[in-house]
């Protein structure tokens, strides 16, 4: 519900998604009443659980927010797929990064869902078109894939924007697999008309347990080779 944003509230917003990614972990808490809530200031039964992206400042309004205070921390797979799902069951928002400004911002867990994602996409989007390097996991037996959460039966290529990223998921099942960087080139020639052909999408900087933001091939070209796809869509 982006309309409840000032300017100010929406730039919070964005920094509070940026570290989200960054550290993978957030701090909420939890008191004699369950987790720390507030009224919604424009419709008071809506309840609006706080989260801090910053450790310290959960401790530091602790005391403020609930009685007999306990600050935990939850991680970004858990938030994703198990806390703003609940939150969206009982109608609840999500505040961000709470302090006692009265217009602390708000935001629905479905929004707050899907513009974790989106950053996530944006980030990786422009360090590769910075690098001109899409890094993946392979082995003789082919690249590492994972089971799409978006269609039944489809897999999809997870890639990440750096070597260390890839290098980090290179264990469990996929301990035989080593980081393999290609050029946006090859990406574009190679690598998506064979997923294309395959019916399979494309995940950027997966997330382990909360799966990626997928995309088709052709959605993921639109990203990362806006210039070429308008040129193809003109052609047309």
């Amino acid at each position: 519900m982006s309309g409840f944003g000032r300017v100010p509230d929406l730039m919070q917003r964005e920094r509070f998604i940026r570290r989200l990614n960054s550290t993978g972990a957030l701090s909420f808490v939890v008191g004699d009443a369950g987790w720390a809530t507030v009224p919604f200031r424009l419709d008071p039964n809506r309840g609006v659980v706080l989260f801090w992206s910053n450790a310290r400042e959960a401790h530091k309004w602790a005391e403020v927010v609930a009685v007999n205070p306990e600050v935990h921390q939850a991680t970004l797979a858990q938030l994703l797929t198990e806390v703003l799902p609940m939150l969206t069951e009982r109608n609840c928002l999500v505040g961000y990064d709470w302090c006692t400004d009265p217009t602390d911002p708000v935001i629905e867990p479905s929004d707050l869902h899907d513009r974790i994602w989106r950053e996530r996409t944006d980030s990786f989007l422009q360090t590769v078109l910075g690098t001109d390097t899409i890094w993946l996991l392979e082995s003789a037996s082919g690249p590492a894939m994972l089971p799409s959460q978006r269609s039944e039966g489809r897999e999809f290529l997870p890639v990440w924007a750096t070597r260390e990223a890839a290098a980090f998921n290179a264990a469990g099942s996929w301990a035989s697999k080593r980081p393999l960087g290609v050029t946006l080139a090859v990406f574009r020639d190679r690598y998506l008309p064979f997923l294309d052909q395959r019916g399979c999408l494309i995940g950027s900087e997966p997330i382990p347990g909360a799966g990626a933001f997928e995309l088709t091939p052709s959605e993921f070209a639109l990203g990362a080779f806006p210039g070429q796809a308008l040129e193809r869509l003109r052609a047309v």
